[in-house]
């Protein structure tokens, strides 16, 4: 068991690399600026919409201080707002305003077009494979 966590623990350093070549070349245009963080944010809370703010950091892989300030930012740009979640005062979802919903589906376009674009070279076996990786490593991220 403990060399198959190895191998594991191997692999997975692959993982930004991965998403490097994915994303290499990548510019989404938008009608607001936005950096990565904000860009990953509010692609997450577009196939998300109505989470919690600490669900969203964990899912988009930043730190709640972090998160919080990308959210921010979201929201002094007029792409999020903040709304009671529960009878909990302290916790709050974020929604999409009419303008964010517009950019995330320009960026997701866009990140689609740049996708197959980049994916072009592959072959259908190489594409069914990762496919499978893919599904694979997504079900096992909601286990954890």
């Amino acid at each position: 068991m403990a060399e198959k966590k190895e191998n594991i623990a191997r692999l997975i350093v692959v993982l930004p690399m991965f998403m490097g070549a994915l994303m290499k070349g990548s510019n989404f245009e938008t009608a607001v600026q936005l950096n990565s963080s904000e860009a990953r944010s509010l692609i997450y809370i577009y196939k998300h919409e109505g989470g919690t703010m600490s669900e969203y950091s964990k899912r988009v892989g930043l730190a709640r201080g972090s998160f919080t300030a990308v959210a921010d930012s979201l929201e002094e740009k007029g792409l999020v707002a903040r709304v009671s979640a529960s009878d909990d005062r302290r916790k709050c979802a974020l929604m999409l305003t009419g303008s964010g919903k517009k950019i995330a589906r320009e960026i997701d376009l866009q990140f689609k077009r740049h996708l197959a674009a980049r994916l072009e070279s592959l072959s259908g076996e190489d594409l069914s494979s990762l496919e499978k990786s893919l599904k694979v490593i997504a079900a096992i991220s909601e286990k954890l």
